[in-house]
């Protein structure tokens, strides 16, 4: 049977369930009678509408104590990173009453969502974000972040992934019906690429998917490649193709190198775990417009210090403690350090201890020391004389070809580059460039235009005539890495692993976490329980949160 006469046959059975359990065999016709209500979604079926997310909320452990300080200001913390893990925590604490300084090295906040005012060369400056980002359904800490801020109305749903690859006709995924295995078996439908004997080659891998769980995730498949995991389970070379490889290509990480467990973590949040796990957003405007702005200025009303191009050179450890920074006389009761793993890095080396400290100390740098960065890559936005060609998806996805990544339009995407486009008649696109090695990763900025070109035209071919007005080139080495091993090794948030270390806590998407988390949302949820455990100590009552559960469909 074809894969559409097999859901077509699947649809013709629902049919007649539904028939058979509204009409009565052989009924006279009768006079009209009220309009039919409108069927019922099949979600409502399969899932309680206030169970459809499959959600854990969890609780404050302290649900009785005082929502904030006695006395504001009482208690102080330093947060080392203006990324969104120590926005993330600085916000939670300020509202608390804490007496927060944010300090950022870099020139701008936000981390790797930095948007920075650039002359592409164009005679004018343009709002240039670190790289496209989407935020997900399975974001629960960043959509109360978003809330609290006031700023959904400057994002929109984006809820299709189109690929164009070397070897396949070009591809669209989108997550309709919205249920595992459903959603699947959609997409195999439309799939100029996919037959069923691909899926019912590849059924070994069902086994993880379905019966995902979180608490022995990194001890079953961490020291395990996920090329080694597709080979075990014999994964049809198309279904890898189509559906795994180009997934494991936009981690940043090489895909030779990439865990297993962290893969199965990322097919969890991003498509199994729950029926709206794929859908995902996008900003309409620039990041720091639409976030980090709108974030830094409610961290001001509350009176935080926020600090950018103020770099933290070390640590002062004293009885087991982090009390300032080196060389300064201003003391903290607490200190998050939320950078990326190189920000750290260079932290703790630079740090200073007493006898009494020096124990506590090695141990951080021992347990920081292994964790390890992503290669290279760079973000390439050029400013073209004339538009693509309509149609055209916002975003492709190139898994097949290397070095470009993916290829996003934003003068598509985002309002201030569709107004230059529109203004001018060109187009504003940005090329990813992911994995470097070899001369790529070195080359100078103007010449790696001219290095892609010859792929990009192979993708966007109406670019061959194309005169470059302008661009912009983001040279980047900060990325996490999840290669085999490195799961097992992330401290948790309290770095409880450390024997006599107290009021220093760690937030990043780096960072071990219990639930079910990645990328941004395991950088504000990792920056918000730093909060939870200060708040914790000092008698105020925690924050609580949400998360997708930590078990797949069938569990």
């Amino acid at each position: 049977m074809r894969r559409r006469e097999l859901l077509g046959a699947m649809g013709v059975l629902g049919a007649a369930a539904a028939v058979g359990s509204s009409a009565t065999a052989c009924a006279p016709p009768g006079p009209p009678g009220p309009p039919l209500p409108p069927p019922a979604d099949p979600l409502d079926v399969l899932f309680p509408p206030d169970a459809r997310r499959r959600i854990v909320t969890v609780a404050p452990r302290n649900p009785s104590a005082p929502p904030v300080l006695g006395r504001r200001g009482e208690r102080s913390a330093l947060v080392i990173g203006g990324g969104i893990a120590g926005l993330s925590a600085a916000l939670e604490l300020a509202e608390r009453g804490y007496a927060v300084v944010v300090r950022e090295a870099d020139s701008v906040l936000g981390g790797r969502l930095a948007t920075r005012d650039l002359d592409p060369g164009l005679g004018r400056t343009f709002r240039v974000e670190h790289g496209l980002h989407m935020w997900f359904d399975n974001y629960r800490t960043f959509a109360d972040i978003r809330h609290r801020l006031g700023v959904n109305d400057m994002f929109r749903p984006y809820d299709q992934v189109d690929f164009v690859f070397r070897n396949y006709l070009p591809e669209r995924l989108e997550s309709t019906p919205k249920l595992f295995p459903f959603n699947l078996a959609g997409i195999v439908d439309r799939s100029p690429n996919l037959d069923w004997p691909d899926v019912f080659g590849s059924l070994g891998i069902f086994g993880d998917l379905l019966g995902f769980t979180m608490n022995n995730l990194y001890e079953r498949l961490d020291d395990v490649t996920f090329l080694q995991w597709i080979e075990r389970n014999r994964v049809s070379p198309a279904f890898r193709d189509v559906v795994f490889l180009p997934a494991a290509h936009v981690t940043l990480n090489r895909v030779t190198d990439l865990s297993a467990a962290e893969m199965l973590l990322f097919q969890h949040l991003y498509f199994t775990s729950q029926p709206f796990a794929f859908d995902r957003d996008v900003t309409t405007t620039d990041h720091a417009t639409a976030v980090i702005d709108p974030w830094a200025a409610r961290l001001r009303s509350l009176g935080v210090d926020v600090r950018t191009s103020a770099p933290v050179p070390g640590l002062r450890f004293e009885s087991g403690r982090a009390v300032g920074v080196v060389d300064e006389v201003d003391r903290y009761d607490w200190v998050v350090l939320a950078t990326d793993v190189g920000g750290i890095q260079r932290v703790l080396r630079g740090s200073l201890a007493d006898a009494a400290s020096a124990p506590a100390l090695a141990g951080l740098r021992d347990v920081v020391g292994p964790m390890a960065v992503a290669p290279p890559y760079r973000i390439l936005r050029v400013w073209f004389d004339r538009p693509l060609s309509p149609g055209r998806p916002d975003v492709i996805e190139t898994p097949q070809h290397d070095p470009v990544a993916l290829i996003c339009l934003f003068h598509q995407i985002e309002d201030e580059s569709r107004a230059w486009a529109e203004d001018t008649g060109g187009s504003v696109v940005e090329f990813h460039l992911y994995s470097l090695d070899g001369d790529l990763a070195t080359v100078d900025d103007d010449a790696v235009w001219p290095a892609i070109r010859p792929t990009v035209l192979e993708v966007v071919p109406e670019l061959a005539d194309a005169q470059v007005l302008g661009s912009t080139i983001g040279n980047y080495e900060n990325f996490t890495s999840f290669a085999t091993g490195q799961g097992r090794l992330r401290p948790d948030h309290t770095g409880a692993q450390i024997e006599g270390l107290s009021n220093v806590l760690l937030a990043g998407d780096w960072i071990d976490c219990a639930v079910p988390s990645a990328l941004m949302e395991r950088s504000v949820l990792t920056g918000r329980l730093a909060a939870n455990e200060c708040l914790l100590t000092d008698g105020v009552r925690e924050v609580g949160y949400s998360h997708v559960t930590p078990f797949g469909p069938t569990r």
